[in-house]
């Protein structure tokens, strides 16, 4: 049975960005289980005690008919060198919980600490996060993601960042990387392209 996972940023005890969460959520649920009425994460995570200190991560897993909450401290690791890998078939349309088809490209890294995905000739996504490039003042996210993010939409919606076609061949045009997800938001370390192994 199809099992799929939600992360949720809780900082200083303020559940942030859960509407697109729940949009996520009520989008998975009606793709795979459309008699099922989707989880409600509001009221869901009212029922939990929740830390009101530092920076947390909210995991919710969910399925068919049941679900799960985990609440763990959160400190991000460095990032300092990526990799490009290519899968030209590779499907995470949903935040699935079976992971495999991405661990098993993270296993491509080699000496770098985070892999850049590129299908087709596309970049799309990092194994755990969406990517931001920047141009001079300018910073936008792959047109082609795997996996559309609740903080990549979050900063599109706020028209902070723009969508843009990235072909692996256009990498010179571009400065700087930098990965986002729930927790990093946009204010992760940016890495300068020439860090990036081809």
């Amino acid at each position: 049975m199809c099992r799929f996972i939600e992360t949720i940023r809780l900082k200083e005890g303020t559940i942030q960005n859960l509407e697109h969460h729940q949009q996520r959520v009520n989008f998975t649920t009606a793709t795979f289980f459309p008699k099922q009425k989707p989880v409600e994460l509001k009221k869901l995570l009212s029922e939990c005690p929740l830390p009101t200190l530092g920076l947390h991560k909210i995991r919710l897993t969910y399925g068919r008919d049941a679900h799960e909450v985990k609440i763990s401290l959160y400190v991000a690791k460095p990032i300092q060198r990526l990799k490009i890998v290519y899968d030209d078939v590779i499907d995470y349309a949903h935040k699935f919980e079976d992971r495999s088809q991405l661990n098993q490209l993270f296993l491509q890294k080699g000496k770098a600490d985070e892999i850049i995905i590129v299908k087709n000739g596309f970049v799309t996504d990092a194994s755990f996060a969406n990517l931001l490039f920047k141009r001079k003042d300018q910073w936008v996210t792959p047109h082609a993601y795997l996996l559309n993010g609740t903080q990549r939409q979050f900063l599109l919606n706020q028209k902070i960042i723009e969508e843009e076609t990235i072909r692996i061949k256009d990498f010179h045009r571009y400065e700087k990387v930098k990965l986002i997800n729930a927790l990093l938001e946009g204010n992760g370390q940016a890495i300068d392209i020439n860090q990036i192994e081809q």
